[in-house]
């Protein structure tokens, strides 16, 4: 449970706050998407070659990769707003 964001080489903790980067928050088995995961989303289908560089954080300040971020938000309904 928790927020997650989308950090690209170069963000900062600070950019991690963004709008852009938050890629939504899971909570009582829903994923309330953000803007962050269409910003991933549209990576996968366009930039496929970009997703090694991305980091996912999470509120706890946990490092995590986009194929662990997706294993945890597997289970969860996924809602965007």
């Amino acid at each position: 449970m928790g927020d997650y964001f989308i950090m690209m080489p170069g963000d900062t903790q600070e950019e991690a706050k963004l709008d852009t980067n938050h890629l939504g928050t899971a909570s009582f088995d829903v994923f309330w998407a953000g803007t962050g995961l269409k910003i991933l989303m549209k990576m996968v289908e366009e930039h496929p070659e970009m997703l090694s560089q991305v980091t996912i954080k999470t509120d706890k300040n946990e490092s995590i990769s986009v194929t662990e971020f997706l294993d945890r938000i597997n289970k969860l309904q996924v809602r965007i707003n």
